[in-house]
């Protein structure tokens, strides 16, 4: 099977071309109609679930903490096998 890639618009007919195919091609044809994108209500939702976070409610200070605890347990899991003898 060989895979043809077509960027083409379907005319105010609802007509859309195709040319360069070899004759009698099967085609199956994908239609994408985007939804219009809505900057705001996305920024706002990121900003919500940004609130939800547990880090949203820590101090600096916490948040390194944890980050810090992370990344130790991320090492030695990874790398911990090294330094035992």
């Amino acid at each position: 099977m060989q895979t043809y890639h077509f960027d083409e618009f379907v005319n105010d007919e609802g007509i859309v071309t195709l040319t360069g195919l070899p004759p009698s091609t099967k085609v199956a044809i994908l239609v994408i109609r985007p939804e219009p994108f809505d900057w705001q209500k996305e920024i706002k939702e990121w900003i919500e679930e940004m609130k939800q976070h547990p880090f949203a409610q820590m101090s600096k200070e916490e948040v390194m903490a944890c980050l810090r605890q992370s990344r130790d347990k991320i090492y030695e899991e990874d790398y911990g096998y090294r330094h035992a003898h």
